[in-house]
This record gives structure tokens, C-alpha cells and sequence, in this order.
């Protein structure tokens, strides 16, 4: 009699086992990175490093600023990061520092290297950063599933995607100006498909550097010449270039920008705004649409 209620009482036990094994599998997260890695984690990290600043804004955006307890040298953004400890950057880390915040997770760069590094010594790392807008919004659903915050990275995809069709309403009938974006003084450009390009061309501007050249070309000044933007967006203005040094180069003193005083010099804060593939992709398309349509501004901007 004993032995039967044993097994009355061993066999629910045994059941209820079973049944958890899957649901334990299942806490398991995993997602592929940008170097086809399969990332694992047994539970949501609690401790992230980010070694870049869209990653940084990401982590804050979909889950919280509180998981994060070291950022690089760049993380200008939000404000809640500036007392954090800075750990280098993605291709000058301190990989000694790093290790001593005792990470669950760090964010990096996929051409960085340091995930080799980190995983020597048993520290999870991501690897990689969106390159295209499409890229970025996929870059939130991955970080969703990697932070346990699918359905804040799912909020958030979905309020960019409809700031975007709010873009092509509010500039209907508007005219494209000209654009041509100057990286550094060489000059290197930003072409239409690339992050920044996509950017230009969602604020209603058309670039004047084609898809066939690349995303980053480098260009002769004599394309420019030749293109006559409307407008020049001087993203190397915080290191030092100037309208009045546009002007100067040889044959640009005649280009339409130049004559009429839409050669831009842009602050640090637009410069990042504008490079960075995270979850401020609306405001640096209205911050686009500011420059390029100076006149056709909404009463407010959202």
C-alpha cells in the first residue's frame, strides 16, 4: 500500500519535470549578430557594456539606461549616461576595464575585433551595427529579444515607421533641393544608400552623388563643380571647415550653396544626430528637413 502511493506521489512529480525541461529550453535567448554568430544568454543581462553610441541610445530606448554600466568614450546621449565609467571605444578598448565592471553582455562594433578578445576571457559580446535604415529597424527587433523587450522594440519600430510616412505627407508639393554632403574636405561624400543618404533623401533632398559611386565615395572637386548643389551640408564643420572655406576653393566661389549662403555648417550635436543608426532616426529626419526646407517647417516639430 505504502509503495503505491509512492508512486502516486513520484509520478505527478516526474510529469510536472517533464513538462518544465521545455519551458527552461525556452528562457534561453538567442540571436544571430552581424558576424553570423550565434549569441546565447541564459537570461536577460542585467550588466551591458556599449561600445558604441547607437547602441547606447538603443539600450535606453527599448529596455532601460539602468542595465547599462559602462559606455565608450562617445555615448554623449542620454544625459543619464555621462556619469557611467568610459571604456574606450570600439577599436581602443580597455578590455581590463571592461572585465572588471563584470559584464553579462557587451555591445560592439562588428569590424572591431573585440569580441575575440572578451570571449577569451568568458564575456558575451554583440557584434555588430546597422548600416542602412531597413538594417536599423531590424538592428531594434534583434535588441528587443536580446533585452527581453520585444514589445517596447516592436513600439518602437512602429512609431518610426509611421514618423516616416508622415515625412512624404508633410512634404508633398515641396520642392527637392540639390544636396551634396561633405564628410571631410578631400572630399569624401555620403551616396543615396547609404545611412546618411537614406536620411537626405527621406527629408526631401536629392543627392547629388549617385547609388553607382558607392555609399562613401570619394569625389574631384570638379563634381562638385559640375553637380552645383543647392546645398552643402558640411558634416566636417566641428573639425574645422567653413562656409567661407567652401567658398574659397578653386572654381566654388559660383556654386549655387556658395551664392546663396546655404553652405551649412553643422554642430557636433547634428553631426551625430544625423550618423548615428539608432532610435533617434525620426528627429534626424526633421532635423533634415529644418536645414533643407527652412521655410516649409511645421508650427511644431515632434
Amino acid at each position: 500500500m505504502k509503495s503505491s502511493r509512492r508512486f502516486a506521489l513520484i509520478i505527478p512529480s516526474l510529469l510536472l519535470l517533464w513538462l518544465a525541461l521545455p519551458l527552461a529550453a525556452a528562457q534561453t535567448i538567442t540571436v544571430t549578430d552581424d558576424l553570423g554568430r550565434q549569441v546565447e544568454l541564459a537570461t536577460v543581462p542585467l550588466r551591458i557594456i556599449s561600445l558604441a553610441p547607437s547602441h547606447s541610445e538603443t539600450v535606453c530606448a527599448i529596455a532601460s539606461c539602468d542595465l547599462l554600466v559602462g559606455v565608450d568614450t562617445n555615448t554623449d546621449f542620454p544625459a543619464e549616461l555621462d556619469d557611467l565609467p568610459r571604456v574606450g571605444n570600439a577599436f581602443t578598448p580597455d578590455i581590463e576595464a571592461m572585465v572588471a565592471l563584470d559584464p553579462d553582455l557587451v555591445l560592439a562594433d562588428e569590424y572591431s575585433g573585440v569580441h575575440e578578445a572578451l570571449e577569451r576571457v568568458g564575456v558575451t559580446v554583440y557584434a555588430g551595427t546597422p548600416q542602412t535604415v531597413a538594417e536599423t529597424l531590424a538592428y531594434f527587433t534583434t535588441m528587443g529579444t536580446l533585452l527581453g523587450a520585444e514589445e517596447q522594440a516592436a513600439a518602437l519600430v512602429a512609431n518610426l515607421e509611421a514618423e516616416f510616412a508622415r515625412f512624404g505627407e508633410y512634404l508633398t508639393g515641396s520642392r527637392s533641393p540639390s544636396v551634396f554632403v561633405e564628410l571631410d574636405p578631400t572630399p569624401y561624400s555620403a551616396g543615396p544608400e547609404s545611412f546618411i543618404g537614406e536620411l537626405v533623401t527621406m527629408a526631401g533632398g536629392s543627392n547629388i552623388v549617385t547609388a553607382d559611386m558607392g555609399d562613401f565615395p570619394q569625389v574631384s572637386p570638379e563634381f562638385v563643380v559640375a553637380g552645383d548643389p543647392d546645398v552643402i551640408l558640411l558634416t566636417d564643420a566641428p573639425y574645422g571647415e567653413t562656409a567661407a572655406g567652401v567658398a574659397a576653393r578653386p572654381g566654388w566661389s559660383g556654386l549655387t550653396a556658395v551664392t546663396q549662403g546655404r553652405v551649412l555648417e553643422l554642430s557636433s550635436q547634428q553631426v551625430n544626430l544625423l550618423s548615428r543608426p539608432g532610435p533617434r532616426l525620426a528627429e534626424a529626419v526633421w532635423e533634415l528637413i529644418g536645414l533643407l526646407h527652412p521655410e516649409f517647417l511645421p508650427p511644431e516639430r515632434p
